[in-house]
């Protein structure tokens, strides 16, 4: 009798030992979250129409994680970890699943980057790594439930941490037949890979700042052939000394010819996260100017002529190099160039 006390007693504690351990989620359990997405802050709700987002283009990539809150208030460093999956954008705002976030029923707090970048996890520490030319955004949307009835989540418009640079090439004179742009770059700028906490804005550090970012890739229409544009997509970088500098053949041979023009840039000037920098030469006359421009990423403008809404615009004088422009010689003709 003792003996089979014992075992209906052991019996016991073990079940009441398991039955304190949470019960692991059925796969029948799990909702298959559905997300919509307002789109990416266009940093222009005092222009635009609306709440100042733009539509994610089509098939861009999200990863987007759950977390279960363990506090009053989001904190990575606290709260627990449940799930991932990852989206295409389809560019009405709705987002096609690649892999499915499958989550029990509860309420949870959403955090989505695009592009789908890896998130690294160690311990309580989420942080994704960024290179120069990818435009990284993030977003926390705060405290949905999720219920077989209501699987929908409508996400937290995303915010931009990279900015965005171009580079414009306009040459006026009547007489400049030809151009060809074989580089610009910009020097000093921050090394890559910038790591950065998960939906925080990346730190970056002038000391960090000792690469260089080169365009050869230019673009022109078939109405304006001599006139040319290029883009790409930085880290932020902060106030330090740097230069403009571009490798150009105007009416002159390839391999003879080349010209380098350079420019020294204000060492204040920093590269802010949701902001474009338009760069813009320009041929005037006598002499030759870089204009720069900046303004509200998503703003759209004219590089032809240069209206940015009365954004901020700071014209640099080249150095004396830039005087020294191959022109064809038509009789005396240099023509007005840009006004």
């Amino acid at each position: 009798m003792k003996v089979n006390g014992c075992i209906y007693l052991c019996f016991f504690l073990l079940f009441a030992a398991c039955s304190d351990k949470p019960e692991p989620f059925l796969e029948s359990d799990r909702i298959a979250v559905r997300f919509s997405l307002s789109g990416i802050q266009a940093e222009v709700s005092t222009r635009a129409d609306g709440d100042g987002t733009s539509p994610l283009a089509e098939g861009t990539t999200l990863r987007i994680l759950a977390f279960r809150r363990v506090g009053t208030n989001a904190d990575l460093s606290q709260d627990k970890y449940i799930g991932e999956g990852t989206y295409k954008a389809n560019g009405d705002g709705s987002l096609k699943e690649v892999s499915s976030l499958l989550l029990p029923q509860g309420t949870y707090d959403f955090y989505a980057l695009t592009p789908d970048l890896e998130v690294n996890k160690t311990g309580n520490s989420y942080t994704v790594s960024v290179n120069h030319g990818v435009d990284y955004a993030s977003s926390l949307t705060a405290a949905v439930t999720v219920t077989e009835d209501n699987p929908s989540v409508l996400l937290t418009a995303l915010t931009r941490h990279c900015s965005r640079l171009v580079f414009n090439f306009l040459p006026k004179y009547d007489n400049i037949k030809s151009v060809t742009i074989h580089s610009v770059a910009l020097t000093n700028m921050v090394k890559a890979p910038v790591v950065g906490t998960l939906n925080e804005p990346l730190t970056v550090e002038t000391g960090n700042n000792e690469t260089a970012i080169t365009l050869t890739e230019f673009t022109s229409s078939a109405e304006s052939p001599l006139e040319y544009s290029a883009s790409t997509i930085v880290l932020p970088r902060q106030a330090g000394a740097f230069d403009f500098k571009m490798k150009v053949y105007i009416n002159s041979d390839e391999e003879t010819g080349e010209k380098e023009y350079s420019a020294q840039l204000p060492a204040d000037l920093n590269f802010s996260p949701g902001y474009q920098y338009i760069f813009t030469v320009k041929l005037r006359g006598g002499k030759n100017e870089l204009e720069l421009s900046v303004a509200p990423w998503g703003v759209d403008y004219s590089y032809d002529t240069g209206d940015l809404g009365g954004y901020y615009t700071l014209e640099l004088t080249l150095v004396e190099d830039w005087k020294d422009v191959p022109a064809v010689d038509d009789g005396g003709n240099l023509g007005e160039g840009n006004e």
